[in-house]
């Protein structure tokens, strides 16, 4: 009896260490840095508000800028990447991910409309960084490019 109790105690303090290291293990995210002009972003599932310097974006939040407004987004505080966004761009974070045991990073951003210059830092291991369009996926390993897409007629 007392040799179960035993390996139920050892068995909950595994299970609390667990916890409290997933619970302290930042989510991966996306930092406003610089906005100019009208920038907007939609928190997934929320309105639309003006974006701030510092504001943290995560999975699924959107970002959109107006007539002659760009903003410069980090990527991880700038460890996976910098994204700056054109005038009249709409873009969306759509895929931040990392996996937990291997530490591999799949960052997929849409963009609907506009364009951006991504500056990607060098991926390790089997990270995916991609940037999907209407029309095409663009993927890269650690690169600066320029993706656009026209508006709409």
């Amino acid at each position: 009896m007392k040799k179960q109790n035993k390996g139920l105690v050892v068995l909950a303090i595994l299970l609390l260490l667990i916890q409290t290291a997933a619970a302290g293990a930042e989510p991966r995210h996306a930092t406003v840095e610089e906005t100019s002009g009208n920038v907007l972003v939609k928190i997934a599932g929320g309105e639309w508000q003006p974006a701030e310097k510092g504001m943290v974006l995560r999975e699924r939040d959107e970002l959109r800028t107006m007539e002659e407004a760009t903003a410069q987004v980090l990527l991880d505080d700038g460890k996976v990447g910098r994204v700056e966004v054109r005038e009249k761009s709409y873009f969306r974070l759509n895929t931040l991910r990392e996996n937990d045991s291997s530490g591999d990073k799949t960052t997929l951003l849409d963009l609907a409309q506009g364009k951006l210059r991504v500056h990607a830092q060098k991926l390790k291991g089997k990270s995916k960084f991609e940037v999907r369009t209407p029309t095409a996926i663009a993927g890269v390993r650690g690169t600066v490019f320029d993706v656009s897409v026209d508006e709409k007629a």
